[in-house]
């Protein structure tokens, strides 16, 4: 009995301790309590981190660009980016997916050629003036393959190249039916020679403005497609008012400018083509003055 009212004196004796709060018991309870509702916010977090992405939408306004309710500067996001993607690491990373070619070098070598060997005709190289041999390369190489390498930009969804390439294919298609007997172009207007000049004419002031507009649509681009744009431009132009007047000589500076542009044509695709690893001349294509390219 006295060891059973011992143990209860003591039991009383704690639990009115523990009842009677001192100043160290309150500040540890209330950090106990801190404590445990942090960790309960935490552990909050770290759920809804698992459940949802932290970033639920990428939206571009203008040169901001907003990700997770927090806006950003396109220009400083790239400058962050840029050391990332001119790591060795990143550019030799296996990547996963079908890799697409580029069909723009392939559009600039079918305009090139059919360039070069019309230029040659109309500027009376070595005294050539009939183009008849060079039909199934207007109609198949300029023409078709060009055509072909515009609908493969549209797959990598380059508009600009696109309008281009199927255009300029489109017009060696034309070209060469104009100048094929079957289509009876010719014989059409064997009677008035000089109406046939004025509609021919008439064909060519057409890719002069169509020229003039994609040419200012790529003065941020390169030097070498802008001089070929602007080579060529020149080269419609003096072809068109040639048809016109029936000069002779208009029209072989026409096709001296055409030369020209052919010439930036293959230069243009060289430095598309060429890659350090695989040859030991490769070309720069340099920028023109604010150029995004």
């Amino acid at each position: 009995m006295s060891n059973h009212s011992s143990a209860s004196r003591q039991l009383n004796s704690f639990e009115e301790k523990e009842e009677a709060p001192t100043e160290f018991n309150d500040i540890h309870r209330d950090t106990t309590n801190y404590d445990s509702g942090y960790k309960e916010d935490l552990n909050e977090q770290h759920l809804s981190e698992g459940n949802e992405p932290i970033v639920h939408s990428i939206t571009q306004q203008g040169d901001f660009v907003e990700m997770g309710g927090h806006r950003y500067r396109r220009k400083d996001l790239a400058n962050i980016f840029a050391a990332d993607l001119d790591n060795v690491a990143y550019k030799t990373r296996p990547r996963h997916g079908v890799q697409l070619g580029n069909p723009v070098p392939l559009g600039l070598a079918s305009f090139s050629f059919c360039c070069l060997i019309l230029s040659l005709v109309n500027a009376r190289v070595r005294g050539v003036t009939d183009s008849k041999l060079l039909v199934p390369a207007f109609l198949f190489f300029g023409g078709a393959i060009e055509l072909f390498a515009g609908l493969l930009c549209f797959v990598i969804g380059d508009t600009y190249s696109m309008t281009v390439f199927s255009s300029f294919g489109g017009f060696w298609i034309c070209w060469g039916c104009i100048n094929t007997d079957q289509f009876h172009v010719a014989a059409a207007y064997e009677n008035d020679p000089t109406m046939m000049n004025n509609v021919q004419g008439y064909f060519l002031a057409g890719w002069v403005v169509f020229t003039f507009l994609v040419m200012v649509c790529a003065m941020k681009s390169t030097w070498g497609l802008f001089l070929l744009l602007f080579f060529l431009e020149l080269t419609f132009l003096l072809l068109c008012i040639g048809s016109f007047i029936n000069n002779a000589h208009v029209l072989m500076a026409g096709g001296y400018f055409g030369i020209l542009s052919s010439v930036c044509g293959w230069y243009s695709l060289y430095c598309a083509i060429a890659d350090p690893a695989y040859t030991y001349a490769p070309l720069r294509a340099y920028p023109m003055p604010n150029s995004q390219v």
